[in-house]
């Protein structure tokens, strides 16, 4: 921690980089463990990149790849073991919550994010609004669906 002056370092109950306070929070009880150690680094790797909160949630996958890659060039220096299959759980961890963010709620369809929470399906036109936590389970709200006015409201009825 010494190596890096311009980071406060917070004693918690969890890792995470806190970009409005230049702070991290780490987890003193799993610091004596490679993976305490592994997470610490990870984190020292957003700050030393200067993540930013993320717009767009392939910009998420970016940030995490590059923390993760500062941990694998600076793990020797900390005694530190690289862990490649908790890393992989990690980068699925997310991939997984990107997917189902990304899935249509109405017809199944992976699709594109048109807005920091809001995505729109091009095969069935539905757009829909997602909670932003990434601790929290998928919430996906239809705000809107294409209707065919050859069709009728009765496209849509269950």
């Amino acid at each position: 921690m010494q190596d890096f002056p311009d980071i406060n370092f917070i004693p918690g109950s969890y890792y995470m980089w806190s970009p409005n306070n230049q702070a991290i929070v780490y987890d003193a009880k799993r610091l004596k463990s490679n993976s305490g150690r592994l997470a610490l680094l990870h984190e020292i790797g957003h700050a030393s990149h200067n993540h930013r909160i993320y717009k767009y949630d392939m910009e998420l996958i970016r940030i995490e790849m590059e923390a993760w890659d500062f941990v694998r060039q600076h793990a020797a220096k900390y005694g530190i073991k690289v862990d490649e299959k908790h890393i992989a759980r990690c980068i699925d961890s997310y991939d997984y919550w990107l997917t189902k963010r990304a899935t249509c709620p109405d017809c199944q369809n992976f699709s594109l994010q048109k807005g920091r929470d809001e995505y729109g399906c091009f095969a069935c036109g539905a757009v829909w609004q997602v909670n932003w936590r990434k601790d929290r389970r998928v919430k996906r709200t239809i705000m809107s669906r294409y209707e065919d006015p050859r069709l009728g409201a009765q496209q849509f009825a269950s």
